[in-house]
C-alpha cells in the first residue's frame, strides 16, 4: 500500500465564493462570517436573537440519487413516493440557498435548529437562538 504524505489543500470558502442570489436571500436577522465550527467553511449567524419556533426554507439543491453525491455536508434525503431516497444536494453553491452554509452541530447541547420535512421539502425550525450565536443543527 502506497500512502503520501502530504495532504491535498483544503479549500477555504470565503464570502467573495457565495453566490449572489444567496446573499440576496438571507433573512435579516441572520448573516454569513467564517464558521467556528469548521475553519474552511462558512457558518449563518444571527445578528438578532431569533424566538423559538422561527420556520426557515426550503433548503434548495439538485435532486439526485445517493449515488450521484459525491459529499453529505451540503444535502438531505427525502423519500419520494414514486423514486424512492432521493438527495436534494446543495454542494453547489449556485444550485443551493443560503441554508446550505448552516453548520452542523458538534453535540446535541450545541444545536439551536431542528429539521423539519413537509411535503418532502426540508425546513429548519428554531430553538430559541441569542444573538452572535453559530446556527447549528444536529443529528444523532
Amino acid at each position: 500500500m502506497n500512502q503520501s504524505t502530504t495532504d491535498a489543500p483544503v479549500a477555504v470558502e470565503t464570502l467573495d465564493d457565495v453566490p449572489e442570489h444567496v446573499l440576496r436571500g438571507l433573512p435579516e436577522d441572520v448573516r454569513l462570517f467564517p464558521s467556528a465550527v469548521d475553519k474552511t467553511r462558512l457558518g449563518v449567524w444571527a445578528t438578532k436573537s431569533i424566538l423559538k419556533g422561527k420556520k426557515f426554507g426550503p433548503f434548495v439543491g439538485d435532486k439526485k440519487k445517493r449515488s450521484q453525491v459525491k459529499s453529505n455536508v451540503y444535502m438531505w434525503e427525502v423519500y419520494y413516493p414514486n423514486l424512492g431516497w432521493m438527495c436534494v444536494d446543495a454542494t453547489d453553491p449556485e444550485k443551493g440557498n443560503w441554508l446550505r452554509y448552516i453548520n452542523w452541530a458538534r453535540s446535541g447541547k450545541e444545536q439551536n435548529l431542528f429539521p423539519l420535512e413537509i411535503n418532502r421539502t426540508i425546513y429548519y425550525k428554531s430553538l430559541k437562538i441569542p444573538r452572535l450565536f453559530l446556527l447549528r443543527i444536529f443529528l444523532q
